[in-house]
């Protein structure tokens, strides 16, 4: 049997499909881009910055640190949208991007601050039940079904947290695609993803497999490198921190891109809308005779 037939068997067509579209979108809309380099932009200040001088450069990284927090929202319903609308109608602009980042916004702050304290929670609770086995086995009992139970309180732990995270994923498409608030923006993300579990986790593998495969080549890109990307902070010379900033832009920005855009055409595919496939001009002149 050929791999195509196993794809096919075991990986839902709105994975593939969605996966498909991503270049010509991103080829007729090279606009989605921008954001994304400004981004990695604003993120590469803080390896700049503790090139020149480490003190100062630590006070620059907390600083942005705080600034990208509360910036994040903003690229994120603001991308989304632009990749929304080039899905909609094959054509984005940045205009767009400030529209639906300001329009989205506190509904996805707010959803994105009550995720940050779920994962928390979920991160507290979890050490205090190691915790609380560990002392079991310390002062209590050292057998082996302590030890059994510890590795089950922590995968019950892991899984919990990536359960949430897994279910959670869709909330700011929810909020700046169909309009949903905060909280409806959770409700309705976990809704799509129960719905639709068997494409979900084809989309999420891909997801993961990508991103391993990015992490894979770009550390080793560095790694092989003359030059010392792995120095402690404060050590490496401006010139070298640039050029690690320029390869942070250059590569992760185009990644986030296509992440970008293949979350937004795979949600919408779940939804069962299809992109739009013709060009703006055809689209018109149809509308035209379709009127007259």
């Amino acid at each position: 049997m050929s791999l195509l037939y196993y794809i096919n068997k075991y990986v839902s067509m709105a994975v593939i499909k969605s996966l498909t579209k991503v270049p010509e979108l991103l080829a007729s809309n090279p606009v989605l881009f921008v954001p994304l380099f400004i981004l990695y932009l604003l993120n590469s200040i803080q390896t700049v910055s503790q090139s020149v001088a480490p003190l100062a450069g630590a006070v620059v990284a907390l600083v942005m640190s705080a600034v990208l927090f509360f910036l994040g929202p903003l690229f994120q319903a603001g991308t989304i949208g632009m990749a929304n609308e080039a899905a909609t109608s094959r054509r984005t602009s940045l205009g767009s991007f400030v529209r639906d980042g300001k329009q989205y916004y506190l509904s996805v702050l707010g959803a994105y601050l009550g995720l940050l304290a779920i994962m928390i929670a979920l991160f507290i609770a979890g050490g205090i039940a190691v915790g609380i086995v560990a002392a079991i086995y310390a002062f209590v009992s050292d057998s082996l079904l302590v030890v059994a139970l510890g590795a089950l309180v922590g995968l019950a732990a892991v899984g919990s947290y990536l359960a949430v995270g897994f279910s959670l994923q869709f909330y700011a498409h929810a909020i700046v695609i169909e309009e949903y608030g905060a909280v409806d923006g959770f409700k309705r993300s976990m809704a799509v993803v129960r719905q639709n579990l068997r494409p979900v986790i084809g989309y999420f593998a891909v997801l993961m497999a990508g991103g391993l495969t990015i992490l894979v080549v770009y550390s080793g890109l560095l790694w092989i490198s003359p030059v010392d990307f792995f120095a402690e902070p404060g050590t490496v010379s401006l010139s070298t921190a640039l050029i690690e900033a320029l390869l942070m832009v250059v590569v992760l920005a185009p990644v986030g891109a296509v992440y970008l855009v293949y979350s937004v055409l795979f949600y919408r595919t779940l939804l069962g809308e299809t992109p739009v496939t013709t060009a703006p001009e055809q689209s018109t002149d149809a509308a035209v005779e379709s009127s007259a």
